[in-house]
């Protein structure tokens, strides 16, 4: 008898300790965007709402992130001479959200110092128009729809020549990224369940 209560008071921590290892960092996270015209005038606004895993932070070669894996997106465009509307997730193929180091997400991302590279004296500025630090933008699908054609810059409509080019002023998250269980720490954890189930099972049979 004592050493089953033994043998379940171990079990029991174990599964204590498991249920706070840590956690990996991923979840849904919702960014509010803004663009501004020429005049810096913010002219265009989105909700973006996706897993954290998506958004490369030290990508090689960077990639676009398919529509089919966000999780929702609304995009308002007002006060433009042309592509004023509202636009959803049907009207996009892909986005481009990267970063070329590691960014603080709790705060505002545009305009935070990037080191690319090795030398912390080779920094540039999230947001900045060269594209070094990294890109940010949605893929249209048609050309009449607001779509990215410079990493942080879009135009409202390519079909004509007087359509706004729109430049990302502002990226914030509204509120920290969700934990989720790494799948390691989900099985880690089952298996300590399981043996602490075994336990009492043996101990109800002596």
């Amino acid at each position: 008898m004592m050493n089953s209560l033994k043998k379940m008071a171990g079990a029991a921590a174990v599964l204590c300790a498991l249920g706070t290892a840590p956690l990996a960092q991923a979840g849904l996270v919702t960014f509010d965007i803004k663009w501004s015209n020429g005049s810096g005038i913010d002219t265009a606004f989105a909700e973006l709402t996706l897993d954290s895993l998506l958004i490369d932070t030290t990508p090689t070669v960077p990639h676009a992130i398919d529509m089919a894996q966000i999780a929702s997106l609304k995009l308002t465009v007002s006060g433009a001479g042309v592509g004023n509307g509202v636009f959803g997730k049907q009207d996009f193929s892909s986005i481009l959200f990267y970063a070329r180091a590691p960014v603080d997400f709790t705060r505002e991302l545009i305009g935070q110092r990037v080191v690319v590279g090795t030398n912390p004296r080779d920094s540039t500025t999230y947001g900045d128009a060269d594209g070094i630090s990294g890109g940010f933008g949605f893929f249209a699908k048609e050309l009449t729809t607001p779509s990215v054609v410079r990493p942080f810059a879009m135009v409202t409509d390519r079909t004509v020549d007087n359509a706004d080019f729109l430049t990302v002023r502002s990226i914030l998250a509204r509120d920290t990224v969700s934990a989720v269980p790494e799948p390691a720490t989900w099985a880690m954890l089952l298996g300590g369940l399981a043996l602490v189930t075994a336990c009492v099972r043996r101990k109800q049979r002596t």
